[in-house]
């Protein structure tokens, strides 16, 4: 299956997204799986600092997922430190439901998974927020790390990233 080809027709509008989305696909090859290990610096240099890499650690009846890299986009929407803390505990309550949700679903499925919500504050301006989240393994058996590649657009200018964390998801 193309992923690039669905979540484009799904509305992904981030070039980089579908970069990192061809060069998934292209290292997984026939494997079910890409292997972490053969993710280079050099494939995720434009685009790291919008991604959060995440650790999935399989305890219990769900997975947990602990933050092991976090990119400058999301120090600037979440100004405490996130690397080492699980994903739950640094989520803002408006969008951690969802999240999860979309993280559990693709160590599940073993695919990737694309979506996006618009999210405002008070009456500030509505901010689309895209996440593509791309499984890999280490040991070739599950889901074993996250790459996620978060991109945020807003029709009118001056939005502070923030205002992702402090808002509130709406219907569009």
């Amino acid at each position: 299956m193309r992923y690039h080809d669905q979540f484009t027709s799904q509305g992904m509008r981030c070039v980089q997204q579908v970069s990192l989305l061809k060069l998934w696909e292209r290292l997984r090859g026939s494997r079910e799986l890409p292997q972490f290990s053969t993710l280079s610096a050099e494939d995720i240099s434009r685009s790291v600092d919008k991604l959060s890499i995440c650790e999935v650690v399989h305890t219990g009846s769900e997975p947990r997922f602990r933050i092991i890299k976090s990119g400058a986009q999301f120090e600037r929407m979440y100004p405490e430190r996130r690397v080492g803390q699980f994903l739950h505990e640094t989520l803002s309550p408006a969008i951690r439901d969802q999240a999860l949700e979309h993280y559990r679903r693709l160590v599940a499925s073993r695919q990737p998974s694309f979506s996006f919500s618009a999210v405002r504050k008070n009456d500030g301006p509505i901010i689309r927020y895209e996440r593509l989240l791309l499984p890999f393994t280490c040991d070739g058996s599950q889901v074993e790390r996250i790459v996620g590649v978060i991109t945020l657009f807003s029709e009118e200018n001056g939005f502070d990233a923030s205002d992702v964390t402090s808002g509130q998801i709406i219907e569009l």
